[in-house]
């Protein structure tokens, strides 16, 4: 019995110090592994709790946050400006515009008095030479901006004389910011958006890095004013006009609501 009062003393010197140590093991790779709640003062980081704008697919188009700073290379949140509703943004729409060509351009090119204008959409080659019929555009474009600079801008269109005759396929892209220009949303005016890109007709690249403004206006219309004359001609130098069907902001509300009829 005296014995077994004597070991007592020897098992918790043997134990006490492997008891330490195994609790400071616990707290040492718990902090490690973030197991352990954050101080109280400490505020959460934004970045751990909301992707915002990352992961949102509109219509099999990414709308993503540009991880690249504006001279192409990486940068942390830090170097980047932050995210909101006046610099990230998605829209898309429809482009429908009629052309009409400068006629008194026309009539000064011809000898003579003034051409009248065809009587009816049925005439000769030879009538058709001396007078331009106006050009339909019928199509639809993508619009999608992130931490104020275009991610992917992409118009597709038919573009036909109203006789049927002339019809080619028209596709606008690639389309990147002006150097040192940042987009900010104004949802109640005109949004400015200065840059260049390439455009393709009948998928043949006909003209690269032509300057190109797109204004976005209150939301519901766009206006594409091309400013190269080799690709201005093509639609008689008129601007290319269309509508927004869909407007989401960063969150992916959609900011443009149709009321209801009665």
């Amino acid at each position: 019995m005296g014995n077994q009062v004597s070991f007592l003393p020897f098992l918790l010197v043997l134990f006490l110090p492997l008891a330490l140590i195994f609790t400071f093991l616990l707290l040492f790779f718990s902090s490690e592994l973030e197991l352990v709640a954050p101080p109280a003062n400490q505020e959460p980081k934004f970045w751990n709790y909301v992707g915002l704008a990352q992961g949102m697919n509109y219509n099999n188009l990414l709308l993503s946050v540009d991880t690249q700073t504006a001279g192409g290379g990486g940068g942390t949140d830090e170097e980047l400006s932050s995210i909101n509703n006046s610099n990230t943004f998605y829209t898309k729409g429809l482009l429908s515009t009629v052309l009409f060509p400068d006629y008194s351009e026309i009539n000064q090119n011809l000898s003579g008095s003034p051409a009248p204008p065809p009587t009816s959409l049925n005439q000769t080659s030879e009538s058709i030479v001396l007078y331009s019929f106006q050009k339909l555009v019928s199509g639809t474009w993508s619009l999608n901006v992130s931490r104020g600079l275009v991610t992917d801008f992409h118009a597709s269109f038919k573009l036909l004389t109203v006789n049927g005759i002339d019809k080619h396929f028209i596709e606008i892209f690639n389309f990147q910011n002006s150097n040192g220009s940042s987009i900010t949303f104004n949802q109640f005016s005109n949004t400015p958006i200065n840059g260049f890109a390439d455009i393709k007709i009948d998928d043949e690249l006909f003209q690269s890095k032509f300057p190109l403004t797109i204004q976005i206006f209150n939301i519901n219309t766009i206006v594409l004013t091309i400013k190269d004359e080799t690709v201005s001609n093509i639609f008689y130098n008129n601007d290319l006009l269309g509508i927004t069907d869909s407007f989401k902001n960063f969150e992916g509300d959609e900011l443009l609501i149709f009321e209801e009829e009665d």
